[in-house]
């Protein structure tokens, strides 16, 4: 007895921004049936004369109109029923980028960001993918696993925006006092000298990270 061994590969990045201190992934609505009208992950088919690190790399690309970015192969989903008509297997990546510098208006399809707390209707697995591997990237986060958090700040950023980004990562509130303590007086932090402008608020102090003192520590 024969057996099929003729399986689809389709590669999904999964992309990340940290803005306004919560976690945002960016998807695109699909605009043909199944699921017209519903948001996925971007990604494409894998061609016999591609590597998947290729294939993730043009995926990015494409979605973000930018050259590089950080991207790190993660998680397999090969559940039967992944498509309603088609037997195909995703191999995830996990990417990082500056929300700030990405166009999203990506060809034909309209695109956003949205906070991996707040997700809108997704169409196939793509809900369950996101929690997966939104629960990798937190754990890298907490580790500091490959300097990730040099990606997600490139940029100068405040210390209550830090704050609420690591309250959004660990799902709890932190005292502020020996947060800001923590980063300032260990120099994972350096003050750039300028402050926030614009706002009605008081305004805050930027702050950019010390790359020396944060590669390889766990913070």
């Amino acid at each position: 007895m024969s057996e099929n061994y003729n399986n689809i590969i389709e590669t999904l990045d999964v992309i990340f921004a940290a803005s306004t201190g919560k976690l945002k992934v960016f998807l695109k609505r699909k605009q043909e049936e199944p699921y017209k009208g519903y948001w996925i992950l971007p990604g494409d088919f894998l061609a016999n004369n591609e590597t998947l690190d290729d294939k993730a790399l043009e995926i990015y690309q494409k979605t973000t109109s930018l050259s590089n970015g950080k991207l790190i192969q993660s998680k397999i989903f090969s559940d039967l029923d992944r498509y309603p008509d088609k037997r195909i297997i995703a191999q995830t990546y996990l990417a990082i980028t500056d929300e700030r510098l990405v166009n999203i208006k990506s060809g034909d399809s309209e695109c956003a960001w949205f906070d991996t707390d707040e997700l809108p209707k997704l169409g196939y697995d793509h809900e369950k993918i996101i929690l997966a591997v939104t629960e990798e990237v937190k754990t890298r986060i907490i580790n500091n696993t490959d300097d990730i958090l040099l990606d997600f700040f490139p940029n100068d950023f405040t210390l209550p925006e830090l704050q609420k980004f690591y309250e959004t990562v660990l799902g709890k509130k932190m005292d502020r006092r020996n947060f800001y303590k923590k980063f300032v007086s260990q120099d994972f932090v350096v003050d750039t000298g300028v402050k926030t402008t614009g706002s009605s608020g008081r305004p805050g102090v930027l702050y950019r990270f010390n790359e020396e003192k944060m590669r390889g520590r766990r913070v």
